[in-house]
């Protein structure tokens, strides 16, 4: 007996086949602990696998109810590293060469802690399996090492990059312009409108990170790559210098405009989900104050009971001056001297407490991924950046007039309530937020669909090396032109040489002629009075 199956039915099944048809196989690699960086990939991969592509994923975040095409291998057993338990007042912040040490610091300790992902079993039996892929995905940040995962599987290669600005070393490896004279550093301490003393300061730090990539993280990363996967392989700067296209989490609009090659693709924002529904009691927190709310959050290192109690106090003395509620993410059961106004919660949802029309301020560390949800719904912020890239992010603000920077040194009672209250009661901050919130969100394409079109271009275009510049293959000093230097100035001073001595040898000559003719002619005479 035949059976009648609906339209709806075959329509249905043949959508899915046409998904298995054109499914890719798929790893990507977190190497890091760190969840607001796992945040800028795992959209891409979930949109992937739920497009039909067969999506294999090792990080340190497993999915709780993954598509049934997602799978995961856990790194949680490497559960150490320099990000975890970070206290505030133990990070020195007293100047931009302390914090910028700090971080490049704490960088080489997470390179070396890394080490431990690489004995992981599971991850081990992979890299030992006959398992095929098209394309590998992994976030490059201080290590090249997971490159060599495109030599091993003959894949191309993307690269996901965490920061809102190309480090300095993924930008010399995609051959990405980076002129200190007006492109700040991902740890910059300055605007892009430099004065001169900034572009000094600017080019001395360009040049130490560059200097610690090349003396530090590469060799140890090289180290690492020829004790697990022999010393046959190509160089890690050869392969990375072949990969196929970054995502970097940034756009222009917020972090300033910089030239980018066509194989840099900005997807800033690309976390940013659509709003839920905010817990019953802090949305009538929110929806019953009258003068609006703040919210202030550290982040998800960063842990604000970890504060001394001599900033913990300005803060609550600021707090009680202002009619407005507060919204505190606190991580410990009890916050000595809470006002009234002030709800406390060891968890909030920021990305939906952020989209309330009643929030007026958010204080935060300026990470990229708070910075960026209250860019997206116009909230102006005050940051109180402690090391990374968090100081760059509020600089930002502060240039497009949507937020201010309080310097952690600079915290006190009176510093702290005046800031709050500017940002709160000057109309200048909320509507050059809201224009820089419509210039964020206002693009061609979502930074999701950008994402996963340009990931399945490449694997459409075998790599697509015909992104790549001619650049990224350029050592150091032809790149910066310095042999064409070289070559004209010693052309100039060997045409001067030549002019020089061809001057002098016709003018000795000339000379010669005159003076020697005079003085033979003067001897003759002298001769013939002789002979008289």
């Amino acid at each position: 007996m035949l059976i009648q199956f609906p339209l709806f039915f075959y329509l249905t099944l043949f959508v899915q086949l046409l998904k298995c048809i054109s499914a890719y196989r798929i790893l990507a690699i977190s190497p890091y602990l760190s969840p607001s960086h796992f945040k800028s990939m795992e959209p891409i991969l979930l949109e992937l696998a739920n497009r039909g592509h067969q999506v294999t994923v090792v990080s340190n975040f497993p999915q709780k109810m993954p598509p049934s095409n997602y799978s995961d291998i856990d790194f949680t057993a490497c559960n150490a590293g320099p990000f975890s338990n970070l206290n505030i007042d133990n990070i020195p912040v007293e100047s931009s060469v302390t914090r910028l040490i700090y971080t490049l610091n704490v960088l080489y300790r997470s390179l070396i802690s890394g080490e431990c992902y690489l004995k992981v079993e599971s991850f081990r039996r992979l890299l030992q399996s006959n398992q095929t892929f098209d394309l590998i995905i992994w976030e490059y940040f201080h290590t090249r090492l997971y490159d060599v995962l495109g030599f091993i599987f003959k894949a191309p290669v993307i690269h996901v990059v965490s920061p809102p600005i190309l480090p300095p070393w993924v930008a010399s490896d995609y051959g990405n312009p980076q002129n200190p004279s007006y492109i700040r550093h991902f740890l910059s301490n300055v605007n892009q409108r430099m004065s001169f003393f900034e572009r000094v300061q600017n080019t001395i730090e360009l040049a130490v990170i560059l200097s610690t990539d090349e003396l530090l993280y590469s060799r140890i990363s090289q180290e690492f790559a020829n004790r697990y996967f022999g010393s046959n392989i190509p160089t890690l700067k050869e392969l990375t210098r072949t990969a196929s296209l970054t995502f970097v989490n940034s756009h222009y609009s917020m972090n300033g405009v910089r030239p980018l090659v066509p194989n840099v693709i900005e997807i800033g924002g690309i976390h940013i989900k659509q709003t839920g529904v905010i817990p019953e009691n802090i949305e009538k927190f929110i929806n019953e104050s009258k003068h609006g709310v703040v919210y202030f959050c550290m982040g998800s290192l960063l842990r604000g009971e970890t504060f001394p109690p001599e900033k913990r106090e300005a803060f609550l003395y600021a707090f009680s001056k202002i009619p407005q509620r507060v919204l505190w993410k606190w991580e410990g059961d009890v916050l000595p001297g809470k006002s009234d106004n002030i709800m406390i919660s060891k968890w909030m949802p920021q990305r939906d407490i952020l989209a309330h029309p009643n929030v007026k301020l958010f204080i935060s560390h300026g990470g990229l991924l708070g910075t960026s949800e209250a860019v997206y719904e116009g909230v102006p912020v005050l940051g109180i950046p402690i090391f990374g890239d968090q100081r760059t992010n509020i600089k930002s603000l502060e240039a497009n007039g949507a937020g201010e920077l309080l310097d952690y040194n600079e915290i006190s009672k009176e510093v702290v309530l005046e800031k709050i209250q500017r940002l709160l009661n000057d109309p200048k901050y909320k509507e050059n937020a809201k224009l820089l919130s419509d210039r964020y969100r206002d693009r061609p394409m979502s930074p999701l669909d950008t994402a996963v079109y340009w990931t399945e271009y490449v694997i459409r275009h075998k790599g697509a090396p015909h992104l790549r510049t001619a650049a990224a293959d350029m050592p150091w000093y032809q790149y910066l032109l310095l042999d064409v230097i070289a070559f004209i100035v010693a052309v100039l001073v060997a045409g001067l040489l030549i002019i020089y001595y061809t001057t002098k040898f016709i003018l000795r000559a000339i000379y010669g002629l005159i003076c020697g003719g005079g003085a033979k002619k003067g001897s003759s005479k002298s001769d013939k009075k002789k002979r008289n």
